[in-house]
This record gives structure tokens, sequence and C-alpha cells, in this order.
């Protein structure tokens, strides 16, 4: 089993309040909570910088290049939320 290490977490004691409140309301550790809220900005953010990366590719590719690359795709119908 790994060692985890300590890691120092300075929060305004308003703050931690409110997050203790939460903890307790959703059946959470203090402790899982701020992981979990760790563990979710962080994917948050890895998602703004790809969106961020696509869109610097989006600005440097013709509108022809894209629909040659969306023809190689094959036929398919569809998907139920693809529609109105």
């Amino acid at each position: 089993m790994s060692k985890q290490k300590g890691f120092l977490l300075r929060l305004s004691d308003d703050d931690r309040n409110r997050a203790r409140g939460l903890a307790s309301q959703i059946g959470y550790s203090e402790n899982r909570l701020y992981a979990e809220m760790i563990h979710d900005g962080l994917l948050i953010q890895e998602q703004v910088n790809y969106y961020s990366a696509l869109k610097k590719v989006g600005a440097t590719i013709e509108k022809d290049e894209v629909m040659a690359i969306l023809a190689k795709t094959p036929a398919s119908p569809p998907e139920p939320s693809d529609t109105p």
C-alpha cells in the first residue's frame, strides 16, 4: 500500500465551515469532499485547455479541409440526441 503525503490547504474559516456543512449534507468526509472537488476541478480545467487548443486549430484550418475530413467518415443515421 502506498503512503500518501499530506498537503496543507489554507482556507478561510468561512470556506472551511461551508465545506464541512456540504460534506455532512452529502455524507462525505471533509477530506473526501476536498479530494473530489480538486479532482473534478482538474478535469474541468483540462477540458477548457483542450477546447482552447481546438479553437486555435480551428482558426488555422480552411473549410474545404474540414469538409474533406468529414467526407471520409462513414455515413450513419443521426443519434436520437442529434435531432431537435
